[in-house]
């Protein structure tokens, strides 16, 4: 449990697992995902952290605008508490008379999440407030929207289903021999003063000059404007308003899925715009929830998740970060000349005995949860000293146990490389891009996310 988003770096949970995943920071930003398609922006930024999916809320009555999570307003707020859990994550915060608890679950058997929104007032009068939610959609590959973002965003149209509250985007095929990609967002609300509206264009929804914390759709209350279609820049967001009573509370399920086709989408709109339907995944104990078997005590998949953090969004601690020793200067053409790219975050270990095979073990093992989990990144293991060649031919073994499970010499794999074979601006590549560095021989898993 944490009482603040202000950390060194985030900390994460990782919900779901594959093809669909999410992300989500103790500051509220994250990523969901279906196999390798993203569904909504994210980048990795440990500084701001401000990409994700919002959620907006807004007393009427005196214009305040604060948000379900830290991000993306990061309002001044009288208490902020974060639980990160195995199947759920659970956001409570107090901003003068209103209490806001947000539950984030992945949906068993569904390529869906859902966020349920309960809203107290506390005061002696009635209140009315709006919620508003707000993300980005991708439908293409993290690597592809960060290199061709504008020209991505040209193949995605938005679609607006009024009697089932929700949002659809389909990503329209470069080539006759792919298929369209759907995801959407729906809105589930046993109460509300007025219809659902929604919005997907960015320039609208945020304004000039603005940003995701103080987009000009929060200037003041009302329907959103409704504008879907081939938008230039396109987003899903969907408001209503709750008129709670002194001393009540309100909720809203907001639930983002994706579709291999329209009909899919559409049967997925109908079941999450249902308060019953949408509500019923949150009163599940985690038991209920259906969990990836490693034989993995709980302690080391806390590690799994504290690693997770470090290896995204990087650390200021100097230990966790191998640094060159040498001042050997290096180029990427160094760096690919191991055959690892360096597209995907590296977690890179040493090791010089025999002794440190028990790690090497932990190491796959983690690599394998992070990959059900949806964490993209390779892992590299460099063997030095004069039992490099023994040791390397012991760890190809445990790959090879493992099977298809994880794979070697790989992008989002594991390789083995000999230390010997490596020149010294290639050492001090792989060193320096590393984003978490683990000498197998003396730390362990748990040293390394402690620290």
């Amino acid at each position: 449990m944490l009482e603040t988003a202000d950390t060194p770096s985030p900390v994460v949970a990782l919900l779901g697992h594959a093809p669909f995943t999410t992300l989500v920071s103790n500051a509220g930003g994250g990523i969901s995902r279906y196999g390798n398609i993203a569904i909504n922006r994210w980048r990795v930024d440990a500084t701001s952290d401000n990409y994700g999916q919002w959620c907006y809320l807004q007393d009427v009555r005196s214009g305040k605008v604060w948000s379900a999570g830290h991000q993306p307003v990061c309002a001044d707020t009288l208490l902020y508490r974060v639980s990160l859990g195995a199947d759920r994550v659970t956001f409570d915060r107090r901003d003068g008379n209103f209490e806001t608890r947000t539950d984030i679950l992945v949906v068993a058997g569904a390529a869906a999440e859902s966020r349920r929104v309960v809203v107290s007032n506390l005061s002696d009068a009635e209140a009315v407030v709006e919620l508003t939610s707000y993300q980005e959609v991708v439908l293409a590959t993290i690597l592809s929207d960060r290199g061709h973002r504008a020209f991505g965003n040209l193949f995605v149209q938005t679609e607006w289903l009024p009697e089932f509250r929700s949002l659809l985007a389909m990503r329209r095929p470069r080539a006759a021999m792919h298929q369209p990609l759907w995801c959407g967002h729906t809105i589930a609300v046993a109460a509300a003063d007025g219809s659902i509206s929604c919005e997907t264009d960015r320039s609208i929804f945020l304004g000039r000059g603005r940003s995701s914390r103080n987009p000009v759709a929060m200037d003041k209350p009302g329907k959103l404007s409704g504008t879907v279609g081939a938008v230039l820049d396109p987003v899903l967001a969907l408001r209503t308003r709750l008129i709670i009573p002194a001393g009540g509370k309100s909720q809203v399920v907001f639930s983002t899925f994706f579709a291999e086709d329209r009909i899919d989408a559409v049967s997925l709109a109908k079941r999450f715009s249902d308060p019953e339907n949408a509500a019923a995944p949150f009163e599940s104990s985690s038991a209920d929830m259906p969990r990836v078997d490693f034989g993995v005590l709980a302690k080391n998949e806390a590690a799994y998740l504290n690693l997770a953090g470090i290896l995204l969004y990087g650390s200021s601690a100097e230990t966790h970060i191998a640094r060159a020793a040498s001042e050997t200067k290096f180029s990427r053409a160094d760096l690919l000349r191991t055959e690892i790219t360096g597209e995907w975050p590296i977690f890179l270990a040493a090791i010089r005995t025999s002794d440190g095979l028990a790690r090497i073990d932990d190491l796959l093992t983690m690599h394998r949860y992070w990959q059900v989990k949806g964490v993209a990144s390779d892992l590299v293991i460099l063997c030095e000293g004069t039992d490099a060649k023994h040791l390397r031919e012991k760890i190809i073994s445990m790959l090879d146990a493992l099977g298809e499970s994880i794979t070697l010499d790989q992008s989002c794999g594991v390789f083995v490389l000999l230390a010997d074979s490596l020149d010294s601006a290639q050492t001090t590549a792989l060193k320096s891009v590393a984003r978490v560095y683990m000498d197998c021989d003396r730390e362990s898993l748990s040293d390394l996310a402690s620290v």
